[in-house]
């Protein structure tokens, strides 16, 4: 049996380790006992409570690993993912983006197979943009639509966080690169309004956020950009905050001290946007990616769309399945050898291989995470 290291034992990193036990021999790594404590009943699951950036712990957790999956804190994942490509380790990880300088040169010189970034967003978003980018002569529209929001409006802002609350706060604050006329630019955080029908789920708006990440360089088309979706009204709110200063980053004083606006809000929104599944809050994950252009002497455009729910029987974010899943299921690819070439792949470099695309889809299905893909053809 293939052996597999998990690092980090969060929402996600527990969500990968069960999937994957399914069919390897997993080991999780987490400094926290109450992490590894919702795995106790899991004996065909070994626990080791050390943190990543213990390189000794972390050589010897990993040196018999035919895959590791990386699910940690940014601070800790720039140094572990480089100590597992030195070993010439087999990695994947929904993140990876941020510390991926010299990473691709890294892995190649070792022999290491790894996919950075490969989550619902980033990840399945970049995979299948770059996907139907290959599929036209030219890519002239690519545009990810994405969104993390509670299944029923949920007053007065209508939205729920899963995941780290100040890196939401952040997109609401930097510029989102994207591509238009073929070169990369910039546009305001939240700007490019426009409302979106989506169809099981209602009417939606939709605005530029940065979160293209290695796409923005990597898909080449004449526009592409990603933008995240949200209950209508919630970018007003936002806007009306953000005049007020409450997202300053600059220090006020008050009462003779001095805070910082930003993180002021961060703390209240804390408890106002975490969601609570045991008091009934449930979290749905949308998704459409579009990719239009020429294709021969016809018009294409090719579309998918997604909506998950929050998994009622094992109590688990939806979000949680899309990214987990997302991971575990290309961490197969890469351990089994479909996903072979040595180096530090970013999802959307995968994207021209049928033989990736023909097993990843259908394996997400099997979870009941949907792409439903439609193409309209048209004459030039």
């Amino acid at each position: 049996m293939k052996k597999a290291l998990v690092l980090g034992c969060g929402l996600i990193g527990k969500t990968v380790a069960l999937d994957l036990a399914e069919d390897f021999s997993v080991t999780v790594m987490d400094p926290f006992e109450k992490a590894l404590a919702s795995l106790a009943d899991r004996n065909d699951i070994k626990k080791i409570q050390k943190p990543a950036d213990d390189a000794a712990a972390l050589a010897e957790a990993a040196k018999d690993a035919d895959i590791v999956c990386g699910l940690l804190p940014s601070h800790l994942e720039g140094a572990s993912q480089r100590q597992i490509l030195e070993m010439g380790k087999n990695y994947v990880s929904p993140s990876g983006f941020l510390h991926s300088e010299d990473m691709d040169e890294l892995a190649k010189k070792s022999g290491s197979v790894a996919v950075f970034d490969m989550g619902i967003a980033p990840g399945m978003s970049n995979y299948l943009v770059a996907r139907g980018g290959a599929m036209v002569d030219e890519l002239d529209f690519g545009c990810i639509y994405v969104s993390g929001i509670p299944d029923k409006l949920d007053p007065p802002f209508n939205y729920r966080t899963v995941f780290c609350l100040e890196d939401t706060m952040n997109e609401y604050c930097a510029p989102a690169k994207y591509v238009k006329d073929g070169k990369l630019t910039e546009a305001p955080a939240l700007s490019g309004l426009e409302e979106i029908d989506f169809p099981g789920v209602g009417r939606l708006e939709a605005f530029f956020t940065d979160g293209l990440r290695s796409a923005a360089v990597n898909v080449k088309g004449k526009f592409v950009a990603e933008k995240t979706m949200r209950w209508p009204g919630y970018v007003d709110t936002i806007n009306i905050m953000k005049a007020a200063g409450c997202f300053n980053k600059e220090p006020v004083v008050v009462d003779g001290k001095e805070v910082i606006p930003f993180n002021v809000t961060t703390e209240l929104f804390r408890p106002l946007w975490t969601l609570r599944p045991e008091k009934g809050d449930r979290d749905l994950s949308v998704m459409r990616v579009v990719a239009r252009g020429p294709k021969d002497d016809k018009y294409v455009t090719n579309t998918w769309d997604m909506v998950d729910k929050f998994d009622e029987k094992m109590m688990l974010h939806s979000m949680a399945r899309t990214t987990g899943y997302a991971c575990s299921v290309t961490a197969r690819a890469v351990a089994n050898g479909m996903i072979s070439a040595p180096g530090f792949h970013a999802p959307e470099a995968l994207a021209g291989d049928d033989a990736f695309y023909n097993y990843l889809m259908p394996a997400l299905a099997k979870y009941g995470i949907v792409f439903k893909h439609s193409l309209l053809v048209e004459e030039r």
